[in-house]
């Protein structure tokens, strides 16, 4: 479980289908986690809980974390929503706040989830609950006083922000587990659209090495910059990452191959350009 990692943890953030499909299937063999998007910028789907029982029954092999968003459901219809998944195999939910963009008709309350969650742990199978979280220390001691078993933070695309990023959450021994999410710069366009709605930004360094990069060469690029984020975010002591920002048919195709494809590799901090672009984003002493 992600509140008890046996080790490492690699997983991929999936987008259930607009219509009811067996697209699930074609997790099969691909990620060992996945984390099941709830309905993101008010697009709907179907239901995350209703697609990770599907999962956990006809793709026994994938384990599957739900995101229970609080954004139109109110705590009665998350916690039925949450008893149905359980009965249906599902073990794992991460309660986030949920898109503020578009116009949200209904909030519920994140604390009381999460408090809603672990009183039912005491009546029903085993089952965990994390929450997302900023990379503030006061967020993260308030996520963990309400009773979040593990954390997600981020996402991150550059790889020099990481250490950073960690450093920000100040944990302390005995602190839940904490997850890393992180998406490849794939072009300029992609990175302002995420830095837009929450990620992290990246350096001026990483910025301007990819808007001087010719088109043709910006995916891989950026899947060798993720690769570095995850193998600083190990270095931190995070637990895992979770992959996001992909289409499901990325997920389960190209972000897979990629991935495990030992010859993309991780950005190195002896090439000539990135180099650069780490030397660029440190402080400099004042001149004299």
């Amino acid at each position: 479980m992600l509140s008890q990692p046996d080790g490492w943890v690699e997983m991929v953030e999936v987008n259930p289908p607009r219509l009811p499909s067996m697209t699930h299937l074609q997790l099969r063999g691909r990620w060992g986690q996945v984390l099941i998007t709830d309905n993101p910028f008010k697009q709907v789907r179907v239901s995350p809980y209703a697609f990770a029982a599907r999962i956990a029954h006809d793709v026994p092999e994938v384990r599957p974390t739900v995101v229970c968003s609080t954004r139109d459901r109110n705590i009665l219809a998350i916690e039925s929503e949450v008893r149905g998944a359980i009965g249906n195999g599902v073990e794992s939910f991460l309660v986030v706040q949920g898109d503020m963009l578009p116009e949200v008709e209904h909030w519920s309350n994140s604390y009381e989830i999460v408090e809603h969650l672990r009183a039912l742990q005491r009546a029903v199978p085993p089952f965990e609950v994390g929450m997302s979280t900023r990379s503030r220390s006061w967020v993260v001691r308030r996520r963990i006083g309400v009773g979040a078993q593990f954390l997600t933070t981020g996402p991150v695309m550059d790889p020099t922000t990481v250490q950073a990023c960690a450093d920000r959450l100040a944990l302390r021994e005995g602190d839940p587990p904490v997850y890393l999410e992180l998406t490849p710069p794939f072009s300029p366009g992609w990175v302002r659209r995420l830095e837009g709605v929450g990620a992290i930004p990246v350096g001026e360094g990483l910025r301007a090495r990819l808007e001087a990069m010719p088109e043709s060469e910006q995916r891989h690029f950026g899947w060798r910059a993720a690769k570095a984020v995850a193998r600083q975010a190990r270095a931190a002591g995070f637990a895992g990452v979770v992959l996001m920002g992909l289409k499901f048919e990325t997920a389960v195709g190209e972000a897979h191959d990629v991935w495990h494809d030992d010859a993309v590799t991780p950005l190195e901090a002896d090439e000539p350009n990135l180099a650069t672009f780490i030397r660029d984003q440190t402080p400099q002493p004042p001149p004299g």
